[in-house]
């Protein structure tokens, strides 16, 4: 049977060798904090399977996560704002995208802003010009 006592004795430990795994997150400053040591645990640990700092890690990357989920979600995202995304992630122009896709550049223009629907060829052709999986814009 589990005694709470000692379970009580060791978690009390535990915080006090690093209070940062068990600290409430409830700003950003907390999840700038807990991240901090998360990944200074996951250095730590390394890619060693079944490492005894594995649970400990595991559950504050899930107290992380659902922190973010509350207070920073990400929507879902279509084909019109992964165009817009990769556009602007590698800095290219719409002209760019259009030669070497082979896509009217009056095309991309309607398809970011929604005007028209992609086609399985112009998913083919983006995904293979931005090296991804042509699902990513249908």
């Amino acid at each position: 049977m589990t005694n709470f006592s000692d379970v009580a004795a060791a978690t009390q430990h535990l915080q006090a060798l690093a209070p940062e795994a068990f600290m409430l997150i409830d700003s950003a400053a907390d999840l700038d904090r807990s991240t901090a040591f998360l990944r200074a645990l996951d250095r730590e640990k390394g890619e060693t399977p079944g490492h005894p700092l594995a649970p400990l890690a595991d559950a504050l990357m899930y107290r992380i996560l659902a922190y973010e989920a509350q207070h920073s979600p990400i929507p879902d995202a279509d084909g019109p704002m992964m165009l817009a995304f990769y556009l602007d992630q590698r800095q290219l122009t719409q002209q760019q995208v259009a030669d070497a896709t082979g896509i009217q550049q009056a095309t991309i223009s309607q398809l970011l802003r929604r005007k028209r629907n992609f086609t399985a060829a112009h998913a083919r052709a983006l995904a293979a010009f931005f090296g991804v999986n042509v699902g990513m814009f249908l």
